[in-house]
C-alpha cells in the first residue's frame, strides 16, 4: 500500500516539473524572437550622413572682412638711352613734375653728326643722278618718235638706268632718315605726364645700349591716377565684379574712408595663396596718395549663404 502511494506521489511531482518547464519555455521563446525582429527593422531603415564639405558650404560668410592692398602707379617707365653718347644736360631731378613731350636730358655724339652729314650728301648726289637719268630718258623717248633716230636698245638702256638710279636714291634717303632718327634719340623726352622718382646719371657720363647699364637713367611714374592692388580670397572672389563699389582706408590717412570701383580682374587664382588679384583705379589729382602706400579694403557681405548644389547622401 505504501509502495503505491510513493509511486503516485512521484508521478505527480514529475508531471508538475514538466508543466513548469513547458511554461518557462513558452515564456522564453518570445524573448528570443523580439530582438531579431528589431534588428531586422533597424537594418531596413537607411542612414543618411552629411559630408563635412556640405556642412561648411552652408555656413554664412563673415559680414565684414579687411584685406591689405597696395598703391601702384598707373604708368611707370624706366628710361634707357637708345644711342651711344655723352650726357651734356640733365634738365630734371628726383621729384620733378614733367609734362608729356618735355625734354628731360640731352646727349652728344659727334660721330653721329658726321655720319648724318655724309648721308645727306649721298642722298643729294643720288637725287642729282636720278634727275639726269630721267631727263636723258625723256629726250630719247621724244626722239624715238622719229623712225630710225634712236635705237630701241638705247631707249631700253636709258629706262633701266632711271630705275637703278631711282632705287639708289631711295636707299640713300632711307640711310639719311635713319641717321636723323638716331640723332633724335639724343634728346630724351617724357612719354607721359608724371613725376621723376629716380635719377641715376649726371652730365659727362657715357651712356648707350652698348654700355650695359644696370640702372635706368631716369624713372618716370604717373601718380595722378593710381592702381590699388588687392588679393581677394577664393571664398569672396565670386562676389566681386568689375564695377563693384569698394570701400578702403589708407594707413597714412587715419579716420577716413574712401570709395572706388573695381576696374579689372586678373581672371585666375594664385596657386599659392588661393586668391584673385583685382585692381581699383583711384584718381589722385592732388597726389595725396603715393605709390607704395598700404591700404585696407573693406568688403561687406550679406548673410545669404553661398549657393551650392544638393548635398550628397550616403546610404548604409
Amino acid at each position: 500500500m505504501k509502495t503505491n502511494i510513493a509511486i503516485a506521489t512521484a508521478g505527480l511531482l514529475l508531471s508538475g516539473t514538466l508543466l513548469t518547464g513547458c511554461r518557462s519555455d513558452e515564456k522564453e521563446k518570445p524573448r528570443q524572437k523580439r530582438p531579431r525582429r528589431e534588428v531586422a527593422v533597424q537594418q531596413a531603415v537607411p542612414v543618411t550622413r552629411r559630408s563635412p564639405a556640405s556642412e561648411e558650404s552652408r555656413q554664412t560668410l563673415a559680414p565684414v572682412i579687411q584685406l591689405p592692398g597696395e598703391f601702384r602707379p598707373y604708368q611707370e617707365v624706366n628710361l634707357y638711352p637708345k644711342a651711344n653718347g655723352f650726357i651734356t644736360k640733365v634738365l630734371v631731378d628726383r621729384g620733378s613734375v614733367v609734362r608729356k613731350g618735355q625734354v628731360l636730358l640731352v646727349l652728344e655724339a659727334p660721330e653721329i653728326e658726321e655720319q648724318l652729314v655724309a648721308a645727306r650728301s649721298g642722298y643729294l648726289q643720288a637725287k642729282a643722278v636720278l634727275a639726269t637719268s630721267q631727263d636723258h630718258y625723256r629726250r630719247l623717248l621724244v626722239s624715238s618718235k622719229v623712225p630710225g633716230s634712236v635705237a630701241p636698245f638705247d631707249l631700253e638702256t636709258a629706262r633701266a638706268k632711271v630705275t637703278a638710279d631711282s632705287a639708289a636714291a631711295v636707299g640713300a634717303n632711307a640711310n639719311y632718315q635713319a641717321l636723323q632718327k638716331l640723332k633724335g634719340y639724343q634728346v630724351l623726352r617724357a612719354p607721359f605726364n608724371g613725376v621723376i622718382t629716380e635719377r641715376n646719371v649726371h652730365p659727362g657720363a657715357l651712356v648707350g645700349p652698348g654700355s650695359k647699364q644696370e640702372q635706368p637713367m631716369l624713372v618716370l611714374q604717373d601718380q595722378y591716377r593710381l592702381r590699388l592692388l588687392v588679393d581677394i580670397p577664393e571664398t569672396y572672389s565670386m562676389r566681386v565684379r568689375e564695377g563693384s563699389s569698394i570701400v578702403f582706408t589708407v594707413n597714412a590717412v587715419p579716420g577716413r574712408e574712401f570709395r572706388g570701383r573695381v576696374s579689372r580682374r586678373s581672371g585666375s587664382m594664385n596657386q599659392q595663396f588661393r586668391s584673385e588679384t583685382v585692381e581699383i583705379d583711384v584718381p589722385n589729382p592732388s597726389r595725396q596718395f603715393k605709390p607704395g602706400m598700404f591700404a585696407e579694403i573693406i568688403l561687406r557681405s550679406d548673410e545669404v549663404p553661398v549657393p551650392v548644389g544638393p548635398e550628397p547622401t550616403v546610404v548604409d
